[in-house]
């Protein structure tokens, strides 16, 4: 059986390159998609536009083409990887555990719950952060869609 050590470089670059890709895309991504998706515009029948919406539909199609055979490569590469490296580091910590005092193991026991704690915390803070900030994005949404219908009314 070949060394596991002579894949994780190759592994990991791919890995890489494939994050790197991934930003790449979400950086492509409009912030503020413009006229939000589905909501028709004044400029919606102008063939200028149509032809520009056609080419970004198109190139989408084209990018993910090519990025989910390597998103696929990756997780078959993690999924061939992953149990054999956190077996390796479980033993690891096992060993130096099992070296360390009763006192000193028996702080890092109570370090790691602390820490495990915060961590939950934090997630739950997070995501309440995470719910006010979807709530007021619709709400601007929705104050600027009736400002846009009562210019709309106005200028006709």
């Amino acid at each position: 059986m070949p060394s596991p050590k002579k894949h994780i470089p190759a592994a990991a670059s791919l890995i890489a390159t494939v994050l790197l890709l991934a930003v790449v895309a979400r950086a492509d991504e409009p912030k503020v998609k413009a006229a939000r998706v589905g909501q028709p515009t004044e400029h919606a029948g102008d063939p200028a536009v149509q032809e520009i919406d056609t080419r970004l539909k198109a190139l989408r199609a084209e990018f993910h083409g090519q990025l989910d055979p390597l998103q696929a490569q990756v997780k078959a590469l993690k999924d061939k990887y992953d149990p054999q490296i956190q077996s390796l580091e479980e033993q690891r910590k096992t060993l130096v555990e099992q070296g360390k005092p009763p006192a000193i193991q028996q702080l890092d026991q109570q370090e790691e719950a602390d820490l495990k704690a915060l961590a939950e915390r934090e997630k739950d803070e997070l995501e309440k952060v995470k719910q006010r900030y979807v709530a007021e994005k619709q709400r601007l949404h929705q104050t600027y869609d009736e400002r846009r219908k009562a210019a709309r009314a106005g200028g006709k």
